[in-house]
């Protein structure tokens, strides 16, 4: 049996492998607009204006078809919203207005979704259970993105329940490997991400500016780096801008090391 069930984690919650109730809480929205995009690239937004706790995006996604999205992480999200009658949809909305490089004539779908995530070293196996996905918090808790860690979760599973079964044994110990390889595979990074994400989207407005000045000064490799969450210290050292006043968020920190 596989849990796949997304954040609702049906199984994995009952059973103790995943605990989402201490795990952080995220949301997003997005739309998918027709109308004059002007860019060919993605763009991304680190300002608690526009996203408070979180980031603004938007992408080209066809002819005369692009997305636009805001998301970000509760527990910041409540610490740098200046408007607490503002939902998600009245940031969303702002964000696809906000901007002269494009400009929406119409909205032919809204995706909008919810995520609990932690650093991912979770139980993934017991007798006859394998969890995938965001079931077990697959998902990259720097960025936040599932989709591409969620499909890695799957394959590694795959592989391992496939030998399982041929070798006739679906007890937690045959199954291990999966947990085993995740962890040896992502769960160190997405550990050390984890502690990064902690930080990222807690930047005091300056910060931010730092941050994004030093993300446009990656060479390809680093950004390279970047898109396969593969970063290293010295990467996130470059472009950490550090302040004095970061030093209080060190035990907070420590629980994610």
């Amino acid at each position: 049996m596989v849990d796949a069930t997304g954040d609702s984690a049906v199984l994995t919650d009952q059973l103790g492998m995943f605990d989402r109730d201490s795990a952080q809480r995220g949301i997003g929205k997005e739309y998918e607009a027709v109308g004059t995009f002007e860019l060919d690239e993605m763009l991304f937004r680190f300002d608690h204006f526009d996203a408070p706790g979180g980031y603004a995006w938007a992408f080209p996604a066809g002819d005369g078809v692009f997305k636009v999205g805001v998301c970000w992480i509760d527990d910041f999200y409540e610490r740098h919203n200046t408007d607490a009658g503002r939902r998600i949809d009245d940031y969303v909305r702002r964000w696809a207005d906000s901007d002269d490089r494009w400009e929406v004539d119409s909205v032919r779908e809204v995706h909008a979704g919810q995520v609990y995530s932690n650093n991912s070293i979770n139980t993934r196996a017991v007798d006859g259970l394998l969890a995938v996905g965001d079931a077990v918090s697959s998902i990259n808790p720097l960025f936040g993105e599932g989709i591409r860690p969620g499909m890695e979760s799957a394959e590694m599973a795959a592989d391992v329940a496939l030998a399982a079964l041929r070798a006739g044994d679906t007890s937690r110990s045959g199954l291990a490997p999966y947990e085993r390889r995740w962890n040896d595979e992502k769960g160190g990074a997405w550990k050390l991400q984890r502690a990064v994400g902690e930080l990222l989207y807690d930047f005091a407005p300056v910060q931010q500016d730092r941050f994004v000045r030093a993300a446009g000064g990656m060479s390809p490799r680093q950004l390279d780096r970047l898109q396969r969450y593969e970063l290293t210290i010295p990467d996130l050292l470059e472009l950490y801008p550090f302040q004095f006043s970061d030093l209080w968020k060190a035990p907070a920190l420590a629980r994610h090391i």
